[in-house]
């Protein structure tokens, strides 16, 4: 949480808790200082407690009341394509390829898992960083990379930093990344489904087969 989330929080607890005391101590007119008043003093805590616990678990997703504690919600799965300047043997910059970034997410926590034809990679240090003055929203992360095939390089280590742009209809994260052998590129993907995680590549070509699913970021077509 930064300083201003962390205001909200403490206002809001503040003023569930009075509420749930100070609704039966005008119906009922109990002294301040008594037994049913530290009795609704515990209830005003159990209430705020209760409500946090559901607005971090499931609240924060839904419509108007997720912009209490603004969080977007990446969760699900994204496809797209990457470009890098990686070379091969003869010296050739391959082409974009399909990309799949696989996003889990709750309130304090996120993670991302992205998968192409021969490697995937699982990132282990994330940030959502949100600047509402700026009107700014970045997914940075570090990654390692596993190949699920047999390459021209080993694993290695990098990082990604993803712009999000959002419509009333489409999500997009498109952005650089960078690894420890020097090479960079760039991501542009789209939110797919923002239910279905995908352990594979090959799950997500079988689920979303449609051409223009990976082809067409900008459009709504899938």
């Amino acid at each position: 949480m930064n300083q201003k989330e962390i205001k909200i929080f403490s206002a809001g607890s503040i003023v569930i808790g009075v509420t749930v005391w100070i609704i039966p101590f005008m119906l009922n007119n109990f002294e301040v200082l008594s037994l049913d008043s530290l009795k609704y003093v515990n209830l005003g805590i159990t209430v705020a407690g209760l409500f946090w616990f559901s607005y971090f678990k499931w609240a924060w997703k839904w419509g108007y009341i997720r912009k209490f504690l603004y969080r977007p919600n990446l969760n699900g799965t994204w496809l797209g394509e990457f470009e890098s300047d990686w070379k091969d043997e003869q010296g050739q910059v391959n082409p974009p390829k399909k990309f799949v970034l696989v996003i889990r997410q709750h309130w304090f926590t996120i993670s991302v898992k992205a998968f192409t034809n021969i490697q995937k990679t699982e990132s282990y240090v994330e940030t959502l960083m949100l600047d509402g003055n700026k009107g700014t929203k970045i997914l940075a992360y570090l990654f390692s990379e596993k190949r699920s095939r047999t390459g021209d390089h080993g694993p290695r280590q990098g990082a990604a930093e993803l712009d999000l742009v959002e419509t009333d209809k489409t999500k997009l994260l498109e952005g650089h990344f960078w690894t420890q052998a020097g090479t960079r590129g760039y991501i542009r993907v789209k939110q797919i489904s923002s239910s279905d995680h995908v352990d594979s590549f090959e799950q997500s070509e079988i689920k979303w087969s449609d051409k223009d699913c990976w082809e067409s970021i900008q459009g709504d077509n899938c």
